[in-house]
């Protein structure tokens, strides 16, 4: 990596100086290490703000883009030309070429790949959580299996990307892992997942079980219905519904459409 080699080179001549100036090793090596580290540091402290900047850049670019189609559904209920599933994917197709828009904006960080080597794992991340808001699994599985896990829905999405391909094992140690790191509150969603894998998968005594932990860890009241549901026999009202768009962000469960002036405003308005 550049940022090491060119950290390298300065701190050799400010060794080099310091012994020749000051005829001493003890100054030498002490300049060496000056040099390197204040380079590095200073070059990863500004990759950081450019790499920060391309990413809110994204961000803002899929908020806005959200934004306009927001706008543009109430505007046309408004009129009584919007409603129905029709209406719901054209609207989720113009979201989908919004996104790849902001998706193609991180090939910006391809030229600091070469100076920061968690860059493309940062951009990654990033790409696979809205190749996977869009439902293009493939590519997001491309991208998870080379990214950052930095917060609990993403490892959600990983998680249920894991379940569509019936990778228990990994599921099992990722959840695992995701609890230690991720604790009380910030798990939930991570609770309330795999509890709900272990449901589709007939595993009611494990997901009783892993609920009962759950509901001890967090305050969560929708951890704490769905154990009490299987506590007594009403699997079939296991819902995590009670997460909102946490939850409807893994697109395992369809939230009730809101109507608005006699119309569906669809899944995706929330």
């Amino acid at each position: 990596m550049l940022t090491l080699g060119l950290g390298g080179l300065v701190g050799l001549l400010v060794g080099l100086v310091a012994h020749f100036s000051l005829d001493s090793v003890g100054w030498a090596v002490f300049g060496f290490v000056l040099g390197f580290f204040s380079t590095t540091i200073s070059i990863n402290l500004w990759m950081r703000k450019k790499l920060e900047a391309i990413f809110l850049d994204v961000q803002k670019q899929v908020e806005e883009g959200q934004g306009q189609l927001r706008r543009k559904i109430n505007m046309l209920q408004a009129k009584n030309a919007g409603g129905g599933k029709g209406f719901l994917r054209r609207m989720e197709k113009e979201q989908a070429v919004g996104i790849r828009e902001a998706i193609a904006g991180l090939d910006r960080v391809k030229p600091m790949q070469k100076w920061n080597f968690l860059a493309e794992k940062q951009a990654n991340t990033l790409r696979a959580q809205l190749y996977f808001q869009i439902r293009e699994y493939e590519k997001a599985d491309e991208c998870f299996d080379r990214c950052l896990i930095m917060d609990p829905l993403t490892l959600a999405m990983k998680m249920t990307r894991l379940h569509a391909k019936g990778n228990q094992a990994e599921i099992e140690k990722l959840f695992k892992k995701g609890v230690k790191q991720y604790k009380d509150e910030k798990g939930v969603i991570l609770y309330a997942l795999y509890s709900w894998i272990l449901v589709q998968t007939n595993r009611i005594d494990d997901a009783l079980a892993l609920l009962s932990q759950a509901k001890d860890k967090t305050e969560d009241a929708t951890l704490r219905t769905n154990w009490e549901h299987l506590a007594n026999g009403r699997a079939r009202h296991f819902s995590n519904a009670g997460l909102g768009d946490q939850w409807y962000a893994l697109h395992l469960e369809e939230p009730k459409a809101v109507k608005t002036r006699g119309h569906i405003a669809g899944r995706w308005m929330r």
